[in-house]
């Protein structure tokens, strides 16, 4: 596993990880001009900072959680190195709503074998499992407090018309077993020089380019939409959503964080507002709430 066909990271110097130190002077340094949000992102992984050590990690985030902050997320993390001791450190001392962005890439083996991923179908459904039972609390604003995203690429060295139904398959068992998904990223490969599949092209996105919105759509449609339903249920209060822009006769918002859900209100609210609203239903990949208070 490693050197996944598609990536750049090989082709760039060798890893380097920030001090502890320098991160937490910077976000203090923001911190005293007003800022309250933050996220800790743009590494391939955040489980293995400094050696895949959780010691290390609990240097990073408690200085950082002592300060009154709004929001404090992650970003990147891989399945292999997923285990309880570092997810309870990410729910301890982050903010609900956070997310550990999975390179899943394809649950198809043969794509995975052919391309190096990084991790195997089993090793995903493990780390999904893992962060549900240690992540799936709903936090004060009405979010989990850390939940697994997948992304998915099509267009892969070895990608058959098998490929879209294997995908289908695993994130159905994850939505049976009632295990919770905060998003799924479904994109297409960009060959890029350096990489192996630069040598492939285009010829697998060429290949199943008829196959591959019917699998995108299948994706949306019977998992997306019944996973939203589990993890904003009608009722369910999420508060503090900033109010952005107007459609006609409504309103969308979202919390701070990442990948915050799209919140719709039908009503043309006062913008660059918090608001407290109750889901009173579902779109395909956003959520209708009515506001309780202003």
């Amino acid at each position: 596993m490693g050197k996944c066909s598609f990536c750049t990271e090989p082709l760039k110097a060798k890893v380097e990880w920030r001090n502890q130190k320098d991160i937490h002077n910077e976000i203090k340094a923001f911190y005293d001009l007003g800022e309250r949000n933050f996220r800790l992102g743009k590494q391939a992984c955040f489980f293995s900072y400094k050696g895949i050590n959780a010691t290390e990690i609990e240097k990073l985030l408690n200085p950082i959680s002592k300060l009154k902050l709004n929001c404090l997320h992650i970003d990147n993390v891989i399945p292999s190195l997923v285990d309880e001791d570092k997810t309870k450190l990410v729910v301890k001392y982050c903010t609900e709503g956070n997310v550990a962005a999975f390179g899943v890439e394809s649950f198809d083996v043969d794509v995975v074998k052919q391309n190096k991923l990084n991790t195997s179908p089993d090793t995903a459904i493990k780390a999904i499992k893992i962060i549900n039972k240690i992540g799936g609390k709903r936090g004060p604003n009405g979010m989990h407090y850390f939940l697994p995203g997948i992304n998915l690429v099509y267009g892969l060295k070895g990608e058959s018309k098998k490929t879209g139904d294997i995908n289908f398959e695993y994130l159905k068992k994850i939505l049976d077993e009632k295990l919770l998904l905060r998003r799924i990223n479904i994109r297409q490969v960009t060959p890029l020089p350096g990489t192996a599949m630069w040598d492939v092209g285009t010829k697998f996105l060429k290949k199943n380019k008829s196959n591959y919105w019917k699998w995108r759509n299948k994706i949306r449609k019977e998992i997306d939409f019944e996973m939203l339903k589990m993890l904003v249920p009608k009722g369910t209060i999420m508060k503090n959503v900033w109010m952005e822009v107007h459609d006609g006769k409504h309103s969308f918002g979202r919390q701070m964080g990442s990948y915050p859900l799209i919140v719709g209100v039908n009503d043309k609210l006062e913008l660059k507002k918090h608001y407290d609203v109750e889901i009173v239903d579902h779109m395909l990949r956003s959520v209708v709430g009515k506001v309780l208070t202003a």
